[in-house]
């Protein structure tokens, strides 16, 4: 006679997101100097590939954060959409940089992913950026351009 086994997945018990610890003051200090200097370094056009991908990070993070807490979903939708045409800009053209408008809506999503940042707690924010990892890992082997190469 054989034993069934039991498949489950191990949960760990979180306590509710109010009570859950948030990110530190000098963690959401950091992210916002983050967010800023890619900003800069891409308006500026002295963005490597690496800055972008690092951009681009950043808003899957705060745009799974904002999916995760319920909050500034349709701000960071604007800023994905702004990522994708970016990122096929630089497909296209091989340079990295924002159009007069594109920086304007990429200086109200900094806005955004630094207030999503006081928000969060550190459990959401650790998973937002795991899964934000992964993604971009997955589009970056995946981008044809010659400096991929």
């Amino acid at each position: 006679m054989t034993r069934k086994r039991c498949h489950r997945r191990v949960i760990v018990p979180m306590p509710p997101r109010g009570l859950r610890p948030r990110l530190a003051n000098d963690q959401v200090r950091d992210l916002a100097m983050v967010h800023l200097v890619n900003l800069d370094a891409i308006a500026k056009g002295t963005a490597d590939e690496s800055t972008l991908w690092q951009w681009v990070g950043g808003l899957f993070t705060w745009s799974r954060v904002a999916t995760m807490l319920q909050a500034g979903e349709p701000e960071m939708e604007l800023q994905l959409a702004l990522a994708t045409a970016v990122l096929e800009r630089y497909e296209r053209t091989h340079r990295i940089g924002f159009s007069g408008p594109e920086y304007q809506q990429a200086k109200d999503g900094v806005i955004v992913m630094d207030q999503l940042a006081e928000l969060v707690d550190r459990p959401t924010a650790i998973a937002a950026a795991e899964w934000s990892e992964i993604k971009v890992s997955r589009l970056a082997g995946g981008c044809h351009t010659t400096a991929a190469q």
